[in-house]
């Protein structure tokens, strides 16, 4: 079954799959605020904001669903407060975002940038001359070690960490209950992992990935590739159609994000079909779950195991509560993000707009999970010890 038919057959399902609710404060992101704005521009200490009232998301790509969720639903809270949103595409360069911020300070009707940095140490003077003019900046993805408004991180490394267990869990539960997963002549499960280098937290996630099955008594890694971007799908199908004519006993994928993990899933479907395999006893793991036709897909196979081959993921943030996702789209065609709300919620905070407070230069990092059909449950918070700092270094390690 091609990608078309797969993901035709998955987006009907969409429309019926409830998202499930999650309670939070106001600090994480909570009721929005009642009010019409402040009468003036915040001042701080630290920051006077300019009082201009468009935001931009200067993102790597706008070619991402999970990444375009964050960046709509944060724009789309600031809309409420009447703000005007704009998506700017880096095109994976990330010269081009601090062009882009330069280009906000020239326009001089910029009060507001969120921004999925790829280079944090790059956009440090530009940020700088950002605050002094007045735009308040947030981060999404990235822990800068200088002071902006405030940021929201994850520990991408983590979420490798997590699919990786989530993975050696399933092989083991699935072999107990008999299913069909060949050992290599190393007597371990082979795994393909799918890693993405172009931003630093994508190279902590890849070195935990990579990393965690190197030390992996059960799981061997056998092949890397990388699919991101507009063609992610696609080119993850043809790279694991790829993987599988090369490892006919690979049965396992560690997905970078839910779009790779579809066009996994695609081929891994077809290669079963073709040589009459269970689905069962395949598995594919994104380490990002927010993404509806992915959540349709990890519902359908938690009732059947063999309705796919996906079998769990790790994730980060919160999920949107029902009431949450019916005031921004009810159709549920886009995916309402709280993580996005939380990016919105610091610009606002710190300009001092909608009843919202942020205290500039705050960090919030994500909460982080993982699981699989056989109900694992993994899980990390703000505070915990962080079990993948050796992976969190500038440069791939494998």
């Amino acid at each position: 079954m091609k990608i078309k038919k797969i993901l035709a057959i998955v987006l009907a399902a969409v429309m019926v799959l409830a998202l499930a609710a999650c309670g939070k404060g106001k600090d994480q992101g909570g009721d929005t605020p009642q009010g019409s704005g402040s009468a003036a521009p915040a001042a701080s200490e630290d920051f006077t904001w300019n009082g201009h009232k468009e935001v931009w998301a200067i993102l790597p790509t706008t070619g991402v669903p999970g990444l375009m969720m964050h960046a709509d639903s944060m724009g789309w809270v600031m809309e409420q407060q009447g703000w005007t949103y704009v998506a700017k595409d880096a095109e994976g360069n990330p010269a081009n975002q601090v062009t882009f911020v330069e280009d906000a300070i020239a326009a001089g009707n910029v009060g507001a940038l969120m921004i999925a940095a790829m280079d944090t140490p790059m956009l440090e003077d530009v940020c700088e001359q950002a605050r002094k003019a007045g735009i308040a900046v947030d981060f999404l993805g990235a822990a800068p070690d200088y002071e902006i408004a405030g940021y929201i991180a994850t520990k991408y490394s983590i979420t490798g960490m997590f699919a990786v267990q989530a993975a050696e869990d399933w092989a083991e539960k699935r072999v107990a209950e008999g299913g069909n997963i060949p050992k290599n002549a190393n007597g371990k499960y082979e795994v393909a992992v799918d890693y993405y280098l172009d931003i630093t937290d994508g190279i902590y996630r890849s070195n935990a990935i990579v990393g965690t099955l190197a030390d992996s008594e059960t799981l061997e890694c056998v092949s890397t590739t990388q699919a991101y971007g507009q063609s992610a799908q696609q080119d993850a199908y043809d790279n694991a159609q790829a993987v599988l004519a090369a490892h006919p006993d690979c049965r396992i994928f560690i997905a970078y994000e839910p779009d790779e993990a579809m066009g996994a899933a695609a081929a891994i479907e077809d290669y079963a079909a073709q040589n009459h395999l269970d689905l069962a006893d395949f598995a594919v793991f994104p380490c990002y779950f927010e993404d509806p036709t992915f959540q349709a897909m990890y519902a359908a196979v938690e009732a059947d195991h063999s309705a796919n081959a996906v079998k769990g993921y790790s994730s980060y943030g919160a999920t949107a509560t029902e009431e949450q996702q019916n005031t921004y789209d009810p159709t549920g065609a886009k995916a309402y993000s709280p993580t996005g709300e939380k990016l919105a919620i610091i610009l606002l905070g710190v300009c001092g707009e909608g009843g919202y407070e942020w205290n500039f230069g705050e960090a919030y990092f994500d909460d982080i999970s993982a699981t699989n059909v056989y109900g694992l449950e993994l899980n990390w918070k703000q505070g915990d010890a962080n079990p993948c700092e050796k992976y969190e270094v500038p440069n791939f390690l494998y």
